[in-house]
């Protein structure tokens, strides 16, 4: 289909925890960008069947604004979400995609579930109840797919905001041929993560936090072994 609103449209993509609520915040800051009124509207991997009036009607100020956006977690490691993409927005459409070291990113899950009870236990129960928390992690499969659908694609990352926010924002704004607008005041990007889970009854709760820290995710990068490497192999750039 594609044009579907007679506006260059941007999609931001990425998995959880990588830092997409923050980015939302700043673009809802803005005055030329239009956001929808939800904070997801799962079209691309939940409701594709509803059709494309149900995606554009969650959008308003569109023509007030210079560029409209949906930032996803949903749809980053969908396997028909890139097809479903392409086909409603275009393949002329500006992806980018936010991700965060694996490791990193995959331990946050984990400790979310935890804090929402999702999940019980250890770090490999927690991985059989709920995949996710590995599978959303495997960038490069997922990139691979998306990149059958989209030439290019822009990569950022959790730990670039980290490191310095602004100059993060104003390259990914010349991306998508905006002007850059420094962040409120008020914008903090240090993610406030769950409570950390640890065993209860113990003499020393901060020693086995931290010892079963160091356990789950030395777990995780075993099972993550070379996902690093190679998704700097395929975007050609280190961006962690």
């Amino acid at each position: 289909m594609g044009n579907l609103f007679a506006k260059p449209f941007a999609l931001g993509i990425g998995p959880q925890t990588c830092g997409t609520e923050k980015l939302r915040y700043y673009f809802k800051g803005r005055e030329d960008v239009a956001l929808p009124k939800v904070q997801e509207i799962f079209y691309f991997d939940r409701h594709v069947q509803r059709g494309p009036l149900f995606y554009k009607e969650h959008f308003d100020n569109v023509m007030a604004s210079q560029l409209v956006m949906e930032l996803t977690t949903t749809a980053f490691d969908h396997p028909q979400a890139p097809e479903r993409a392409a086909e409603l927005l275009g393949r002329d459409t500006k992806i980018f995609c936010l991700l965060r070291d694996p490791v990193e990113r995959s331990y946050a899950v984990y400790q979310q579930y935890l804090n929402y009870s999702i999940v019980k236990g250890d770090i490999e129960k927690a991985c059989e109840q709920a995949p996710q928390i590995l599978y959303s992690s495997r960038y490069t499969d997922h990139i691979n797919n998306w990149l059958k659908y989209f030439e290019e694609i822009y990569f950022l990352s959790y730990e670039q905001l980290e490191r310095n926010q602004d100059q993060a924002l104003e390259q990914l704004c010349a991306y998508l041929e905006l002007p850059f607008q420094k962040p409120k005041p008020s914008f903090d990007w240090q993610a406030v993560l769950p409570k950390v889970w640890f065993a209860k009854n113990t003499t020393s709760s901060k020693t086995v936090k931290n010892s079963l820290e160091r356990q789950e995710k030395a777990w995780l990068k075993k099972e993550l072994s070379g996902e690093r490497d190679s998704l700097k192999l395929l975007i050609e750039k280190d961006i962690f």
